[in-house]
């Protein structure tokens, strides 16, 4: 018996080689790797040459059989593979891409695309490291397992749903508008998020209001209504009046004192992660994917692709083999070791729901590190602090709890209530680990109990303006599209959305705000995410098509869900797909798009004819329509952006930007012009010093 086991990407391929050489098992294997994704589905005019038109006539288009297109950046890879199929000389295929929806698509699109009719066998691991590969090597699941099966039927119907979506009303919505507007199922509903925020502020008319302080000189009180429950006068004339009324002694009429005990937090799914990457270091969400996804290739990290925040119980017994890997990290070293020496305690912590559940689980566990020591291992800055966020999260479920008394105290100045607040750490527990991220605490009030008379040092007037809600940032964007019932009133469409997990997937949200980054209809401004006009105009024009909500992405991700359950058959799926697809294109095509031109902007002086260099949607073209210079904004997945362009056109060079070489190799390299063409520009290595 002979196998041919094909992995996602070739360093996965050639772990998985480096075990089967120690191994011997009842077949022999040959191996092979992809590259990621390297068929795709046909574009429209593949289908039919009329497609090629973009006409409202021609829409929706929806093909009777869906057929795959080998990507041009794989095409080598995919012939590789295909020669070694068509030798006749496996028995089975071994499908070895990630364990979950995507690495079933990336197989069976290849899988479709060469007509292979091998039976194959899934490998299926959330780790990396020698013993994980021996296990799902020697655990090898048949194709026609119920769950494998569902999970790949999911797959295919969402790349096609996403197809539908994409494709016909992006071209409605561009005929219509007169430019390109790109639609997408999550992407829209995203943005719709972000341009509602920015209409807020937009809007928003700053109130001033006014509020009156008690100075006891070690801690302040502030004046509060407790008829109206608020600490705020509308005009100063209100808390001048309440400011003459008061006497030059506070009496402490009410102390309450509460203790809350908080235990540490569950591990870390990827959104959790991304969230405490943007809020501690400000990376943004698809660079900690990139980053985890690195630490799981160095066998450091546990499949970073989950939406779970528990482990399995199977893994739970093993847990000590990870706390001995954190130890080996010097700066926890000391908590690692003294977690590790009461046994009992990590047991009792392994038998908790909090941490510990099998029902709820997802294609994988919770993220952690894995049993492979950190020993000598050369981490970039960046890996080594999502590394040291993991290690966290995982030795603090097993430190005690954060216990704090926190005290509300009311106060009498003449017949005018005023209230003071604070707390005192008890214990400061697993938050020992944090103390680096820990913001300016706050101070705990005075002894002092009820009864007590307190002299008032000095009383003032805050004279403040109400503010706009704050732009998303990574963190609290990601937040929403997981929360997104929270912009529906349906209770039972938010039912719907929870049980969704929001819109998008732990996998792709990061790129789909990546997405409407590069595409115009949201910018950066810091650490904060805008909408531009023209992500405004689109929504504005969408007005309250089924697209916008998030509750279409929501729906559809419920019934993908219901497929892998096997309580949704595939082929009912697809007939209400299509009735959906056919309604909703409908629509948009009655729909008056009112999107006005993009802005014209100049990047500079052209090299070859001297006239305006100008942005368009895929690059930065001279004005001058006889001349054909162009610069596209992606080269090698690298993105020249309008100020890389303005310094080439300057004569300067750009800022390093990371390309992807044909071989799949990553690195960055500056750019500059020569003549009319691009040429890199690599960073020498320095020398160490003799």
């Amino acid at each position: 018996m002979r196998a041919l086991l094909i992995a996602e990407k070739p360093s996965l391929m050639r772990d998985i080689q480096k075990v089967y050489k120690k191994m011997s098992l009842p077949y022999e294997i040959d191996f092979a790797a992809f590259v990621g994704h390297v068929v795709e589905l046909k574009e429209p005019h593949e289908y039919h040459a009329e497609w090629k038109k973009w006409s409202l006539d021609m829409l929706p288009m929806m093909p009777v059989k869906y057929e795959f297109r080998v990507k041009k950046s794989a095409y080598k890879v995919f012939k590789d593979i295909e020669t070694l199929l068509k030798t006749n000389e496996y028995d089975f295929l071994i499908n070895a891409c990630d364990a979950g929806m995507e690495g079933e698509n990336i197989f069976y699109s290849f899988y479709k695309k060469t007509g292979c009719k091998l039976p194959v066998k899934r490998f299926w691991t959330s780790q990396t490291t020698d013993p994980a590969i021996r296990h799902a090597l020697e655990h090898l699941i048949d194709e026609n397992d119920i769950l494998i099966k569902n999970l790949r039927n999911a797959a295919m119907y969402r790349m096609i749903f996403d197809w539908l979506v994409g494709l016909n009303l992006t071209r409605a919505a561009t005929v219509k508008g007169g430019r390109t507007i790109k639609i997408g199922r999550v992407m829209t509903p995203t943005l719709a998020i972000v341009v509602k925020r920015e209409l807020e502020i937009r809007h928003f008319v700053p109130v001033p209001y006014f509020q009156l302080e008690l100075d006891f000189g070690d801690f302040k009180a502030l004046w509060y209504d407790p008829a109206a429950k608020t600490n705020k006068f509308e005009t100063i004339e209100a808390a001048q009046a309440v400011q003459r009324k008061l006497t030059e002694t506070a009496y402490v009429a009410v102390i309450e004192t509460e203790r809350k005990t908080l235990f540490a937090p569950s591990l870390h799914s990827l959104l959790e992660l991304q969230k405490e990457a943007n809020k501690f270091f400000g990376f943004t969400s698809s660079e900690t994917l990139k980053i985890a996804q690195s630490l799981y290739e160095k066998k450091l990290i546990t499949y970073p692709r989950t939406e779970s925040k528990h482990l399995p119980t199977a893994f739970a017994k093993e847990i000590s083999g990870n706390l001995k890997a954190a130890a080996s990290v010097p700066h926890f070293t000391q908590i690692a070791n003294a977690v590790l020496n009461n046994q009992s305690h990590i047991q009792k912590v392994m038998h908790s729901k909090r941490y510990v559940d099998d029902k709820k689980l997802t294609d994988h566990h919770a993220i952690t590190i894995t049993d492979v020591p950190l020993g000598r291992k050369s981490l970039t800055p960046g890996e080594a602090k999502i590394y040291d966020l993991i290690v966290k999260r995982l030795l603090a479920i097993f430190l005690p709890p954060y216990i704090v008394d926190k005290t509300n105290v009311t106060l009498l100045c003449g017949k005018e209530q005023f209230k003071a607040n604070g707390h005192i750490v008890i214990d400061k527990g697993y938050t020992v680990l944090y103390d680096s991220h820990r913001k300016k605490e706050e101070k705990p009030l005075p002894m002092m109990k009820e009864g007590d008379t307190l002299t008032v040092l000095a009383h003032q007037i805050l004279s403040k303006m109400t503010e706009p809600p704050p732009r998303y940032t990574d963190s609290t964007l990601l937040d929403a599209m997981f929360h997104a019932g929270r912009f529906v009133e349906d209770k039972k469409l938010q039912a719907i959305l929870k049980d969704a997990e929001g819109i998008g997937t732990s996998a792709t949200r990061a790129e789909i705000i990546e997405k409407l980054l590069s595409i115009g209809m949201m910018s950066r401004e810091g650490k904060s995410l805008a909408a531009t006009d023209f992500g405004i105009d689109v929504i504005t024009s969408l007005g309250d098509h089924d697209v916008v909500s998030p509750v279409l992405t929501a729906i559809w991700s419920k019934k993908l869900k219901d497929i892998v359950d096997g309580t949704l058959d595939s082929g009912q799926f697809y007939g209400e797909m299509k009735q959906f697809i056919q309604g909703t294109t409908d629509r948009m095509k009655n729909l008056e798009m009112a999107v006005p031109d993009k802005q014209v902007v100049v990047v500079g002086s052209c090299v070859s004819c001297g006239e305006q260099v100008v942005e368009g949607f895929k690059g930065y073209n001279c004005s001058n329509k006889g001349c054909k210079f162009f610069i596209s904004k992606t080269l090698m997945k690298g993105k020249i952006t309008p100020t890389d362009m303005k310094k080439l056109l300057a004569g300067k060079e750009t800022r390093d930007i990371r390309f992807t070489w044909k071989s799949g190799k990553k690195g960055k390299a500056k750019l500059k012009l020569v003549g009319e063409k691009l040429e890199f520009v690599f960073t020498p290595i320095k020398q160490p010093k003799k």
